[in-house]
């Protein structure tokens, strides 16, 4: 009887292993993702930026896929991304790292076209500010000073999104895909600007610009 029951296993594992994907009209997704953050024009308040530091960030979420046919499909996701830049100022001899880290919850909706391996997204995001922290570091003190929501920038970022990805099937029922992306916020982000109030200079808005890669898992609901 356990024989049985063991070569039955085997055989449907065979069998699922060897079938092909097909899309569902309604797919679960998990994905994360690891980016270089930057802000544009930061301008922050009265400091000079004398150097940008690459800045490593990282993202992850869930979402909906519904897919019209085989080619099309419209995804709506939410996702808890850490945004930000490294910024460093050159002070008579003393070098001063200020750290800017916004974490954002973001919804986003994408139209999606499927090749046959490669794909292409296209969307807007609305993200919302749920935490501020500034660590500021600088060669006297030695140590990191860590200030929490001081409202240096608005909460809110509207922006658009561009996804290049390549997807490979893992089973009949699951498909992984590997993307290059990248996201330009629409709004203002900086809310302090009183150096150029005073001074009079031509303000530009800050922008948060973020540039990197993805992983998703898609997993169809109601496998054929």
């Amino acid at each position: 009887m356990i024989k049985k029951i063991l070569v039955s296993i085997l055989f449907l594992l065979a069998v699922a292993a060897n079938a092909q994907f097909r899309w569902n009209d309604v797919s679960f997704y998990f994905q994360g993702g690891i980016y270089n953050s930057s802000i544009l024009n930061p301008n922050y308040y009265t400091e000079e930026i004398d150097l940008r530091i690459p800045t490593v960030r990282g993202s992850g979420g869930v979402g909906l896929l519904y897919n019209f046919n085989d080619r099309y499909g419209l995804s709506f996701g939410g996702d808890y991304e850490r945004k930000g830049q490294q910024f460093e100022e050159f002070r008579r001899g003393n070098t001063v790292r200020r750290d800017y880290t916004l974490d954002y919850i973001t919804g986003n909706v994408m139209f999606r076209y499927f090749g046959k391996a490669f794909n292409v997204g296209v969307g807007g995001y609305y993200s919302y500010k749920i935490n501020e922290v500034l660590h500021f570091r600088n060669d006297v003190q030695h140590g990191t000073i860590r200030f929490e929501n001081d409202d240096y920038f608005y909460n809110d970022d509207v922006g658009v999104i561009l996804e290049l990805g390549w997807m490979f099937d893992l089973d009949y029922r699951t498909k992984a895909n590997f993307s290059l992306f990248g996201s330009y916020g629409m709004l203002e982000l900086n809310r302090s600007r009183h150096q150029y109030i005073i001074t009079g200079d031509t303000y530009t808005a800050a922008r948060n610009l973020v540039v990197g890669f993805k992983a998703t898992i898609f997993i169809i609901t109601q496998p054929y």
